[in-house]
């Protein structure tokens, strides 16, 4: 499948950075080193990262990463076993000069960008089973976080929260108040020693979510180096990926039928999740809610200090996933299904 041409021209300006940040090795020697790993020949995946350069070769795909974008195996050991089936397996392949060198298995598929076409076509019908695997890979870690994992403090984080939470209450417009009200009372409940702490992807992008473009399978999900420990439930912000197209010349769009695909999400997360109360389903909602103020409320000022956002994309999107003021985000002479 052709690469779409603005993901090739960042792909290429990507790996001319990185090795413009890491003169000592040359892309050649990177290139060799990944074929004697893989003993075939080896070429540049079709995207790249702003952190490593990555080329495939066979059934093996071989990243090459900085000292300071080095990985934490051990958490993503654990991060392999909370969300088995969904992640690449990574082994350190010793260095090359300064840089690491690691090895994955290929998770297969192209990037959910990739993918768009065929995804979208005829209602969405290959993006319903996209979703249904979504829910599955979500509600994974509800029954996989391997018990070992060091966590941190429940009381620190609960502050830190509760903090930014209190910043958006004071700063941002008085229409998201009822509901940062709302989730502020009800954050100690992600907190309680009876909800888990899991390992939850923060960048869950179009590109970082593979699926076979013939299925709609999701066939792994990537980009992990800045995952973080926080309550179940907090990465489901990411759901909106998948309800709609964000395009450079008109911004972020949802399918018509969005309120379907929503719900074929959700039935297909409360299976996976088994049986659980309304109390607990209440958390996961309070959970999704804080992620997607934390994704969005905040802007940097002119001198680079961390604010609550002043009007623009940010609060259009929190208006949309928040408060469902969707008017505006549906392409021209498109209209919203209902929810059945």
């Amino acid at each position: 499948m052709a690469v779409d041409a603005s993901i090739a021209k960042l792909s290429l300006k990507q790996i001319s950075d990185f090795f413009s940040r890491n003169p000592g090795t040359m892309r050649q020697e990177c290139d060799g080193e990944a074929e004697r790993i893989t003993g075939v020949s080896v070429h540049p995946t079709p995207v790249q990262g702003g952190g490593s350069y990555t080329v495939i070769g066979g059934t093996l795909v071989v990243q090459f990463r900085s000292g300071e974008d080095a990985l934490d195996l051990q958490f993503l050991g654990y991060i392999e076993q909370a969300y088995a089936g969904f992640v690449p397996e990574r082994r350190s392949n010793g260095t090359l000069g300064k840089l690491h060198v690691y090895t994955m298995n290929d998770m297969g598929g192209i990037s959910m960008y990739l993918a768009r076409e065929r995804l979208f076509r005829d209602d969405c019908h290959l993006l319903r089973q996209t979703l249904q695997d979504y829910a599955r890979f979500f509600a994974s870690a509800w029954h996989n976080t391997p018990a070992q994992m060091t966590c941190p403090s429940r009381e620190s984080l609960s502050a830190d929260y509760s903090s930014q939470l209190s910043q958006f209450s004071q700063g941002l417009p008085s229409r998201f108040r009822p509901t940062l009200e709302y989730l502020i009372s009800r954050l100690p409940s992600l907190f309680a020693d009876d909800w888990p702490l899991v390992p939850n992807h923060t960048d869950l992008l179009e590109n970082n979510i593979h699926v076979d473009p013939d299925t709609g399978r999701i066939t792994g999900i990537c980009d992990w180096k800045d995952a973080e420990i926080s309550p179940f439930g907090m990465s489901l912000g990411g759901l909106e990926t998948m309800l709609g197209i964000w395009q450079w010349e008109d911004g972020w769009w949802y399918h018509a039928n969005y309120q379907d695909l929503r719900v074929v999400f959700w039935t297909a997360f409360w299976s996976a999740m088994g049986s659980v109360s309304e109390e607990q389903k209440e958390r996961v909602e309070v959970a999704r809610l804080v992620s997607l103020f934390l994704a969005y409320g905040f802007e940097w000022d002119k001198d680079g200090n961390k604010v609550p956002a002043s009007e623009g994309p940010g609060l259009k999107h929190l208006d949309a996933v928040v408060l469902d003021n969707v008017a505006g985000f549906f392409p021209r002479g498109s209209r919203p299904s209902q929810a059945v």
